[in-house]
């Protein structure tokens, strides 16, 4: 049997059992620890809301409705276009909105400037809310060649 069963000092040891204050500082001081690393955890991983919280956890969820996942993603992709479409900057860019399921959205197309390719993410972020944008919209001459290539 273990000694600290016994519910006795640590026979031969040389040492006591530990004190009620002690177990009480451990205890604190784990405490302290868990409770910084959860906020440097929640600041790395960006703003947390109720919202976003509740998609991840219903995404977590097995479903056994894989056609009610397809309308939305269906009706994310027009809900995103439509809110391209509505915009001036926008509205006559070819942009293409692709709903990657698990709260994934993907952006693709070219656009004429940095400016309009963050103001494309900006407004896919206000119809997603926290889920994840994928910006893979190229910006014109940065990100794509304007020279055709000369063939000799």
């Amino acid at each position: 049997m273990y000694p600290w069963a016994m519910g006795g000092a640590l026979q031969g040891s040389g040492r006591e059992p530990s004190s009620g204050l002690g177990i009480a500082l451990t205890g604190a001081v784990g405490f302290g620890a868990g409770l910084l690393f959860g906020l440097v955890a929640g600041g790395l991983a960006g703003d947390v809301g109720s919202g976003r919280l509740g998609r991840a956890v219903r995404r977590l969820r097995p479903s056994d409705d894989d056609e009610s996942e397809e309308e939305d993603a269906e009706r994310v992709e027009h809900e995103l276009l439509d809110v391209l479409k509505r915009n001036p900057a926008t509205r006559h860019l070819n942009l293409t909105v692709l709903a990657l399921g698990g709260g994934l959205v993907e952006l693709t197309g070219t656009v004429p400037d940095e400016t309009t390719r963050e103001l494309a993410a900006h407004l896919a972020r206000g119809v997603m809310g926290g889920d994840v944008i994928v910006n893979r919209i190229l910006v014109e001459g940065t990100d794509t060649s304007q020279q055709s290539a000369v063939v000799s």
